[in-house]
């Protein structure tokens, strides 16, 4: 996204600090504010997938325009049910995955992957493990057994619905009747779309007026030879890690790799090295960070709010990291937010997590996974870009072509 305090070098630290502080408390209103207007309505706790839809939208305005904000509005939120329904069975998930992945290797031929690669990235989750439906009778009972046994959400959710092997051809055994009627659940879908649709259009509509006077980069478009192995790459490593996660549910996480693959992958053989060790360096750094604060805080602690049993300390920390992870993406010390949004993604990530004290572990082997296979990937394709001798810069595509591809 463009730094809001772009073109002020003249003005004082403080003013430009007060500047990105002020950007980052309406980025986090963006976020926040849909979300819990639509908890109260709703009484559930998937009305948190709105803060998803903001950031997808604000993205994808500050990457691509108002034009592509509003199509990936509507395609995240179309998609975000079928992902949801894809999750039911490895092979089903994994080709969603890949459908949405080939979409953004195309993309990088007119320099838009960016502007829409974050509707994987959430719906990853969605897939792999959606926030769950709470029928309105479970309300009392999950509050009680929050308050009293000290569980997280989807513990008490499991202990309310227990698992048993499903009968069902094609559908994991490890799955419970719970969790299949849950992404079978008509009612749930379409809300699943609602939430999605009114976070990111919100983030399309009002981002616009804040970055009405920063200045815009043009995208860079990337030739086929540059592209092919970029979508490749991201293609098979995220289709592979959502097949894997699916097949086996009990594990921690997995939504992480399939970040952690399309955060670092980069589309060229002119790799950036020294950003993608930054990047893995403080995803070590913020797993720490992110272990430190679940130990003292000891894991959720639930209170009422619209009626629902919410994490609050761990989102008002969640909160506080991703304010000034958004204020250090604007700064010169672009490592700090590295460090800050990964405890940030996994506190704001609670009602999906079913272990809380696991969350950095997860984040850590996900990542580091993630990150090495998106290495491997790397040193292939410049192995094979030095072997045919390819030449990057031919059959650019134009800004015509990117026009007519939106």
């Amino acid at each position: 996204m463009t730094d809001p305090a772009a073109g002020q070098a003249t003005r004082s630290p403080l003013h430009v600090l007060g500047r990105r502080t002020g950007f980052a408390l309406v980025l986090l209103a963006l976020m926040l504010v849909p979300s819990f207007v639509l908890m109260a309505a709703t009484k559930q706790p998937a009305a948190t997938y709105a803060a998803m839809g903001a950031i997808i939208g604000a993205v994808a305005v500050a990457a691509g325009g108002v034009r592509v904000g509003i199509l990936t509005a509507v395609i995240a939120s179309a998609l975000a049910p079928l992902s949801i329904i894809a999750g039911l069975t490895p092979l089903t998930g994994a080709f969603l995955m890949a459908l949405m992945t080939l979409t953004v290797g195309r993309m990088a031929r007119f320099g838009l992957h960016r502007a829409i690669v974050l509707v994987p990235i959430f719906l990853a989750w969605t897939t792999l493990s959606p926030v769950p439906w709470v029928n309105h009778e479970d309300l009392d009972k999950v509050n009680a057994l929050l308050t009293k046994k000290g569980l997280t959400f989807s513990q008490a959710l499991d202990r309310l619905h227990p698992s048993h092997g499903s009968s069902s051809a094609g559908l994991s055994k490890v799955l419970s009747h719970a969790a299949i009627e849950l992404r079978m659940n008509q009612t749930y879908l379409v809300w699943v779309a609602v939430f999605f649709f009114v976070g990111a259009i919100i983030a399309v509509a009002v981002l616009p007026l804040l970055l009405r006077k920063a200045p815009h980069p043009s995208p860079v478009t990337h030739s086929r030879s540059e592209a092919m192995p970029y979508t490749i790459t991201i293609t098979l490593l995220t289709a592979v890690a959502t097949f894997y996660f699916l097949n086996h549910p009990k594990l921690n996480g997995g939504a992480f790799t399939v970040a952690a693959i399309l955060v670092l992958a980069q589309v060229g053989t002119d790799i950036q090295w020294k950003l993608a060790i930054q990047r893995v360096l403080g995803t070590l750094g913020g797993v720490l960070l992110l272990t430190v604060v679940v130990a003292l805080l000891g894991g959720g602690s639930y209170v009422k709010l619209f009626g629902l049993p919410f994490p609050a300390n761990l989102y008002i920390v969640g909160i506080v990291f991703g304010m000034f992870a958004i204020i250090m993406k604007f700064s010169s010390r672009q490592w700090i937010y590295y460090i800050l949004i990964t405890p940030t993604a996994a506190l704001l990530n609670a009602y999906t997590t079913k272990q809380a004290t696991h969350l950095g572990t997860a984040r850590l082997v996900d990542n580091l996974v993630g990150a090495l296979l998106v290495v491997l990937a790397a040193l292939i394709t410049l192995g094979v870009a030095r072997l045919t001798g390819g030449d990057n810069k031919v059959e650019a595509a134009t800004p015509a072509d990117a026009a007519a591809a939106i």
